[in-house]
């Protein structure tokens, strides 16, 4: 089920994240969506929150909508946020999103494990707070715009290799001395495995093939 809020308010000072933050909550409790929806009121957020209540509904929210942030809880009726997790790193559109966990108090190796997983940040249930939940989405799209950009750098450099190495194929003057230091380096070899060879007697060379 696929429901749809937001919340506009102005940014608070200490804020530097313009336009709005599209969203995506999943959450199979309409009491806890809700005081999330709440919270992110209070952030100095602008939040555009899409609502899914199971690990199908929200498959097939990322494959209609690009989102900048996605809230999980861990517990699910069917699957857990591992497996929503997982969902999403194998969609195209969402993989880089910002991505939160949402688990219960004292779940530390849930955290972690979704840490490793390729969350950007966890919450604990009970103790959220408006303050938190603004520190955890500030941090989940800041750490994913800077992976974004490593991401996007490291295939620009890539790239840049690629090409160089193409248009140094394409240098016949290079291609030939290329070609003439592989024909030495084979020559040099197969000269030294003959003198090796030669050394050997007729049992050696024997059990070497065996």
């Amino acid at each position: 089920m696929l429901q749809s809020g937001s919340t506009e308010l102005q940014p608070s000072p200490h804020v530097s994240m313009p336009g709005d933050i599209r969203a995506l909550l999943l959450d199979d409790s309409n009491f806890d969506r809700a005081r999330i929806r709440r919270l992110s009121q209070r952030t100095g957020l602008s939040i555009q929150f899409d609502e899914v209540d199971s690990i199908d509904a929200m498959d097939q929210a990322v494959i209609n909508e690009n989102y900048d942030l996605i809230l999980i809880d861990y517990r699910l009726p069917v699957g857990d946020g591992l497996v929503a997790l997982d969902h999403i790193l194998q969609n195209d559109q969402n993989r880089d999103a910002g991505k939160i966990m949402i688990t219960g108090n004292g779940a530390v190796d849930t955290a972690v494990q979704a840490m490793r997983g390729g969350c950007h940040d966890y919450l604990r249930k009970d103790d959220m707070d408006e303050e938190m939940l603004h520190c955890a989405i500030v941090n989940a799209l800041t750490v994913a715009r800077e992976r974004r950009a490593q991401t996007a750098n490291l295939q620009e450099q890539q790239g840049m290799i690629k090409d160089a190495l193409l248009n140094a194929m394409n240098d016949q003057e290079l291609r030939k001395n290329v070609v003439t230091m592989f024909k030495q380096e084979f020559d040099s070899m197969t000269a030294l495995r003959k003198a090796r060879l030669t050394d050997l007697s007729p049992a050696e060379i024997d059990a070497l093939i065996s």
